[in-house]
């Protein structure tokens, strides 16, 4: 059985857009949502740019808007594709697909990028590649000269990785963008960092950015945890944790990518809805390291509860248990304990209960200390560990 079959079979998809099969040597295929966005044109210059590959590339461009989208939107959309098609490059196969009225429900970057990725599972389907790679982009990004080159090599190196994430940094180009936005990208970038920063030193194994233009999966391991979800929002962050659980994702450490700092009110949250709540509000609170610290005491338990299969509840900071409710807590050791061996596969276990949308959630709870500002959280954070934080 090829192995996208039973993803297919399972999992609600649209038909194939294209006919023509790929070329037998296509090792990555990437992937970019765009809704009115004449950038796109800036990204595909840059990924023209890019050093040469022992794999051939194909980058598929997913216009899309929705049943409520504004009538101008639409025909710009159609305008941005119709160009797309004339368009040729060296470095890549351009294929561009056009999405329109989709249902409300599910219109959205999510959609759009659950579309093109699937697309790409099919091509490397034809062509019998399983480990092919699966890189989502953004349409306002610029990449670097080895965006590709980086990948297959780290690829190259982890045969067994269902998946990776590239380090980034906002385009602060000021002959695009303005003071206001690149001040305000700024702070909401050093936060980013310091909440990846304090996650690790909580000792949380899944410490990791996620952005959506900043990762990349095997087509393989796509289809196994089910595929990109339809969220209109935040997709990327829900995949990547969920990706995590199955396979290791490997951290590429070199800048591949170069997001846009600009305003935008396109998706519910990330760069563009916070960056113009910065520019109109001029601070940016962010989660007080206190609350690092309270997961890492409730972390720092898991070896000793996994070597001995008991939970002993003194030790469990009162944070947690009065945000989880005690019987609950119980219940859910409980069940570690019955389904899972002693050790790491039970510690593993363990995270996978107490996992990335655990920690949100105990961060964002009302029960918790009050948010302050970045800098002071930042100092709170250094006087424990130096943890590698670089502000720009």
């Amino acid at each position: 059985m090829n192995f996208s079959e039973q993803y297919f079979s399972r999992y609600s998809s649209v038909p194939a857009f294209f006919a023509c099969k790929p070329e037998t040597d296509v090792g990555c295929i990437v992937v970019i949502p765009c809704y009115d966005d004449d950038f796109i044109f800036a990204t595909l210059d840059s990924l023209e740019k890019t050093a040469d590959t022992d794999f051939a590339v194909e980058v598929i461009v997913v216009v899309n808007s929705g049943e409520n989208t504004p009538k101008e939107i639409v025909a710009e959309n159609k305008r941005i594709y119709d160009k797309l098609q004339q368009i040729c490059y060296s470095r890549f196969r351009l294929l561009p697909i056009l999405i329109e009225n989709v249902p409300r429900k599910i219109a959205g970057v999510g959609n759009a990028r659950k579309t093109g990725m699937d697309e790409a599972v099919r091509r490397f389907a034809e062509i019998d590649k399983p480990n092919g790679i699966i890189a989502s982009l953004d349409a306002d990004c610029l990449v670097s000269e080895n965006y590709f080159r980086t990948i297959e090599k780290t690829a190259v190196e982890h045969p067994k990785t269902g998946g990776f994430v590239f380090e980034f940094r906002h385009n602060f180009d000021h002959n695009i963008y303005s003071t206001e936005e690149i001040e305000a990208c700024r702070q909401y970038e050093n936060y980013l960092r310091y909440y990846k920063s304090a996650l690790q030193l909580t000792g949380f194994p899944h410490s990791f950015h996620t952005i959506g233009s900043c990762f990349a999966v095997r087509a393989e391991a796509y289809t196994k945890i089910g595929g990109m979800s339809r969220r209109q929002g935040g997709e990327d962050f829900y995949f990547l944790h969920k990706l995590a659980q199955m396979t290791e994702v490997v951290e590429i450490a070199e800048t591949l990518v170069f997001p846009a700092p600009r305003v935008s009110d396109r998706v519910p949250f990330g760069t563009g809805p916070t960056v113009k709540n910065i520019v109109e509000q001029g601070d940016y609170r962010v989660y007080n390291f206190e609350l690092f610290q309270i997961l890492k005491r409730f972390f720092d338990c898991f070896d000793a509860f996994s070597e001995n299969k008991t939970i002993e509840s003194s030790k469990i900071p009162t944070e947690i248990i009065n945000f989880t409710g005690e019987e609950n807590l119980q219940k859910i050791f409980a069940e570690c304990f019955a389904n899972a061996k002693q050790g790491q596969n039970l510690k593993k276990r363990l995270f996978s209960k107490f996992d990335a949308f655990f920690v949100v959630k105990f961060l964002n709870s009302p029960l918790n200390p009050p948010q302050g500002g970045l800098f002071e959280q930042v100092q709170k954070m250094k006087k424990l560990s130096e943890s590698g934080f670089t502000e720009f």
